[in-house]
């Protein structure tokens, strides 16, 4: 223990103060310390008014002006309370109710001395105007200086025997600054600064408050290993996919650096944020895009005061549906789904956060005599269907449920709504529908010829909307999810096919896009998303290897275990028919084509409706690759089909 810490621990008045600091100053003496301080500043701007020459000030004067000046703070300070904030957490807040109780004052002061000097009052109001505006300017200084040397004061007494944090901050504009100096005041931890790294080679060699700016080229895995650097902390803000960038922080990470970032910027509260809201850098932060803002004039006029029906409310698509739909003040939610948990557990989510305008309903969407029920009581004037079946290869081994449930149940959904005159019918689709290789792709593709046909069938009474998007980030099922948990087992980290990709997207920000499709659809449109540039699953891999603190191949390799029945290596959004057209929305896009043979799409469901249960798995397949001629099998045992 060095002399300084014994110091601050073992003398005992020390001790005590230190004690007495680190509790909140009790407001009362925060308020008696402005008193006096306004009162000091009172006679010293009578001292300054007569150049600090004792004898020409009027002693008797001052003195029986100062209680009524001390009145006045009284009742500023009342009125606007400076004393209430924590002095230590001093900000522009504070700094402007001190201006303004002192402004107050002055105001005050101005005026008794108005009124006396006109006859309409008497007594001893008559301050010289030099003594009023000093006596302002000079409560409001020494008010301030005070605080800030109690707050250094406090953050230096407090910087004793903590954990060491050695760490770097990649960025130099203003994020980056307010990190530092966040971090410096940290009472938790002692965070040292050992530099800012500059993103162009024009800001190396310089400093910020002191730190040197470093250039990341120079920075290798020696000079980190010996400068026992921690932490990395990257202060962008999450408004661009970081994912491209991350090859330039693997070194940090097999040096054993931990990578943080800072949180995005509209989630800090009076412009700043906290170091515990500096998180540790994960795969799905570093996928993530734009941040997506609820605040949407355009959408809160579609959904405002509607009963809203979900489908899959309980599912990783329809909860978030959910969740961003409440915040449009609808009249009511239809919860359904037929997971029970899972339900039960949404509904007790919404209640806790103040949502009474729900009605979970848990049936099965095949079931058509109880869905039926739904509408005739509740109906429902908007309907987001995210119910389906989606696991590729249990549907390959299960095409008769993947039928009845993604293309029959479907089906008959939206007749219902039609019946029930349902305003807008949004049908959740996927790229898997598109030149699909898989069961599942090929029903989501059936689902998105019903909806357009539907759509010209009800004249427009019902506008059904069909939103087409690829894989989402932390959904059931995902590719990370499943990476996750095979690193925390030490791996082998499974990968079907080396050149294998995949679009991906946050769920937030894909539901969001669902809703603005809602608003902006007029009937019978597929809404495309920009999903960014396809991520290389092996890349993936790798780096979620390298983020979890682990290397490839030395402590966690990756096994090619062969693409699953009906998997492609690439994913696409758009047929060998279609084109897109741009809307107003940059991220939003309407594919353009033909429209379907609705009189023949109809007569081969019929078949199938009327077939389903006799069929042979074989069969129905054969049955679907007439319905949608591109459905070409992949990996599959239904290959021969095609020939």
């Amino acid at each position: 223990m060095n002399i300084k810490t014994y110091r601050y621990y073992y003398i005992p008045a020390w001790r005590k103060l230190r004690s007495f600091l680190m509790k909140s100053s009790p407001r009362w003496l925060i308020f008696l310390i402005d008193l006096f301080t306004v009162s000091g500043a009172f006679l010293l701007a009578y001292l300054f008014r007569f150049n600090f020459n004792i004898y020409q000030v009027d002693l008797y004067k001052i003195f029986e002006q100062l209680p009524f000046v001390a009145l006045i703070s009284i009742i500023g300070f009342i009125v606007f309370k400076p004393y209430k904030g924590v002095v230590r957490h001093t900000g522009w807040h504070d700094v402007k109710l001190i201006i303004k109780s002192s402004g107050f004052i002055l105001i005050i002061m101005l005026v008794l001395t108005y009124l006396t000097r006109n006859g309409i009052i008497s007594g001893p109001f008559n301050f010289p105007l030099s003594v009023s505006l000093l006596t302002f300017i000079f409560s409001v200084i020494l008010m301030i200086i005070l605080r800030l040397l109690y707050k250094s004061f406090y953050y230096r007494i407090n910087k004793t025997e903590q954990e060491i944090i050695n760490y770097l901050i990649y960025g130099t504009d203003l994020p980056a600054i307010q990190t530092h100096e966040l971090l410096s005041k940290d009472l938790g931890k002692r965070y040292i600064n050992y530099g800012f790294i500059g993103d162009s080679p024009a800001k190396t060699k310089k400093n910020i408050q002191g730190i040197p700016v470093l250039d990341l080229e120079s920075i290798n895995e020696k000079w980190l290993t010996e400068n026992h650097i921690d932490e990395l902390i990257i202060t962008s803000t999450l408004e661009n996919n970081l994912f491209p960038e991350i090859n330039k922080f693997m070194k940090f990470k097999k040096a054993g650096v931990k990578l943080r970032i800072i949180p995005p910027a509209h989630q800090w509260v009076d412009q700043i944020f906290k170091p515990e809201d500096i998180r540790e850098l994960n795969m799905e932060m570093l996928l993530e895009r734009n941040p997506i803002l609820l605040e949407d004039e355009g959408i809160l006029n579609v959904i405002e005061n509607k009963t809203v029906l979900v489908t899959g409310a309980a599912g990783s698509i329809g909860k978030e549906l959910v969740h961003q739909i409440v915040h449009y003040n609808p009249h009511r939610v239809l919860l359904l789904d037929f997971a029970e948990s899972p339900l039960y557990e949404l509904e007790m989510e919404l209640l806790s956060g103040g949502n009474k305008n729900i009605i979970p309903l848990l049936l099965d969407i095949s079931d058509k005599k109880s869905l039926r029920r739904v509408f005739s009581e509740y109906h429902p004037e908007i309907v987001f269907h995210s119910a389906a079946y989606k696991h590729v290869p249990m549907l390959e081994r299960q095409p008769c449920n993947a039928v009845r449930t993604n293309i029959m149940a479907t089906k008959f959904l939206m007749e219902t709504a039609i019946h029930y005159e349902v305003e807008k019918f949004v049908q959740i689709s996927t790229d898997k529908a598109v030149n699909p290789t898989n069961v599942m792709g090929a029903t989501k593709r059936v689902a998105e010829l019903l909806a357009r046909c539907l759509h010209l069938q009800s004249n427009g009474k019902t506008k059904f909307i069909i939103t087409r998007f690829g894989n989402v980030l932390g959904s059931n099922g995902s590719v990370i999810k499943l990476f996750q948990k095979q690193i925390r087992n030490g791996g082998p980290v499974t990968v079907t096919h080396p050149e294998i990709t995949r679009f991906f997207m946050t769920i937030p920000e894909a539901v969001h896009l669902v809703l603005k499709a809602t608003e902006k659809g007029k009937g019978g449109e597929i809404f495309v998303f920009d999903m960014g540039e396809p991520v290389k699953i092996m890349d993936l891999a790798k780096k979620m290897i390298l983020l979890s603190g682990k290397q490839y191949p030395e402590d966690i390799d990756i096994k090619i275990v062969g693409l699953r029945p009906g998997e492609k290596i690439y994913e696409e959004l758009l047929t060998d028919e279609e084109n897109i057209i741009k809307t107003d929305h940059e991220k939003l896009y309407i594919s353009k084509v033909s429209l379907p043979d609705c009189e023949k799409l109809f007569e081969h469901l019929s078949e199938l409706e009327e077939k389903l249960n006799r069929l042979s798995d074989v069969e129905i397949v054969r049955l679907l690759k007439k319905i949608v001629p591109e459905y070409k099998s992949h990996a599959s045992k239904y290959v021969s089909l095609d020939d």
